[in-house]
């Protein structure tokens, strides 16, 4: 079976990009950032509607098992993240996640979470308020938010793009804390994310994610 030309595109841009995150890798290393934390998510950055999904997630070595769910006609998500290996290996995150408005033609959505509820590994829990609006005729969907760093008790924000480039191949870009992620994401079947992104040019984050429709 021949493979069609954006299937190549795909393919060639996989490759450089696996192999660019060795060549030009940092020996510096950067704090994994909390949103990770913070529910369903994009690359990292959590979005700003309830959704139910399971994932498997490798962020630079440390892999983790996560899973939401939406409740009561999603005005609720309560999410769960497992450790399955690293630093916190063993550990279990509960997070949750309250719409505030629904996305409208001119305005975004913007949900309330919590994370960490537990204190399971942050040791304070971290309120945020996340946005995000989507402008279907150009493919393109903007996330942004802030919340108060547990460690510093300052307040931080975060903010990113991503933009669908072919009808299943999206790229995308999220800073945290001047920490710059870039990552590409394949959708090969509908509800089922791919993605490949690299963190601060050194730390390789890795993911599967199925969002539920029904």
């Amino acid at each position: 079976m021949k493979l069609s030309n954006i299937a190549k595109i795909v393919l060639i841009a996989l490759f450089v990009f696996c192999t660019n995150s060795y060549i030009f890798a940092k020996t510096k290393k950067t704090i994994k950032p909390y949103t990770r934390y913070m529910g369903t998510y994009n690359l990292y950055l959590p979005t700003a509607k309830p959704r139910t999904s399971y994932g498997y997630l490798s962020d630079d070595g440390d892999t983790n098992m996560f899973i939401s769910q939406a409740l009561m006609n999603s005005t609720l998500e309560l999410s769960y993240l497992k450790h399955v290996s690293g630093d916190y290996k063993d550990k279990n995150v509960i997070n949750c996640k309250i719409p505030l408005l629904n996305e409208g033609n001119f305005v975004p959505s913007i949900v309330w979470g919590a994370s960490d509820i537990t204190k399971e590994v942050i040791d304070k829990r971290i309120y945020y308020f996340a946005a995000s609006k989507s402008i279907d005729t150009f493919g393109i969907t903007f996330i942004g938010g802030f919340y108060k760093d547990p460690a510093q008790s300052h307040r931080k924000s975060f903010y990113g793009v991503n933009k669908v480039v072919f009808p299943l191949v999206s790229v995308a870009a999220e800073c945290e804390n001047n920490v710059m992620t870039y990552g590409l994401k394949l959708s090969p079947v509908p509800g089922l994310d791919v993605s490949f992104a690299q963190r601060n040019g050194s730390d390789n984050l890795y993911g599967i994610t199925y969002n539920a429709t029904y």
